[in-house]
Order: C-alpha cells, then structure tokens, then sequence
C-alpha cells in the first residue's frame, strides 16, 4: 500500500510540536498607550554639594556675612562687605565676589558665597 504524500508531511509536522508540556511563559502587560493619567513626577536632582575644599561665606539675614572662621563682617548692601582686617571685597560684576588674595568666589544662591 501506497502512503499519500501528504501523510510523511503531516507527521514530520506533528514531531515537530511538542506534547502539551509546553512551559507556559507569562503574557506581558499592555503597554500603556493612550493612559491619560499624568506621569509620575519625577524629582528633580540634587544640587551637588560644594567640593569639601571650598569656604562658605553666609548672608546672616542682618545685612552682612559670616565669614569661614565664624567671624562677622558688615555687608554694604551692594553684595561686597569689609573684612575684619579691613581689607574690602566688592562685588565683581557676576555675582560673586573676589578676595583680596585673589580668590574667586561665586554666589551660593542664598546671597552669600562659595570660594574655591
């Protein structure tokens, strides 16, 4: 007896699926197109902290400045202040000052100072 060609096919085909112990893989979510809620805020990161090296000059709410050593200097009103020394540090036009031995410092946001 003569096998119909289709039937060699038909059970190379059937090899070829397994027996039903199939591992069932768990379906994934939709993706969420069209959601019209509002996304999840995402915060904003944190302002880097000033290098360990750098000295801070703080605007004390009273019109003048604490300076690194604790010591208080009298601000002017135009962003400069004397130093007890009484050497000057004015302003520089950016919003920073620089000091009398040449250090750069740049505002803190806070109206005092971070020096490098």
């Amino acid at each position: 007896m003569r096998l119909p060609p289709a039937l060699p096919i038909c059970l190379a085909l059937a090899a070829c699926v397994s027996s039903g112990e199939q591992q069932q893989t768990q379906p994934l979510p939709p993706a969420n197109v069209g959601d019209t809620r509002a996304a999840a805020a995402v915060p904003a990161p944190p302002i880097a902290p000033a290098p360990t090296n750098a000295k801070h000059i703080v605007y004390n709410g009273a019109g003048g400045y604490v300076l690194p050593d604790g010591t208080t200097a009298a601000g002017d009103g135009s962003g400069g202040f004397r130093l007890p020394n009484g050497a000057y540090v004015a302003p520089d036009g950016t919003g920073g000052v620089t000091l009398p031995n040449g250090t750069k410092c740049m505002s803190d946001g806070a109206r005092g100072y971070l020096c490098q």
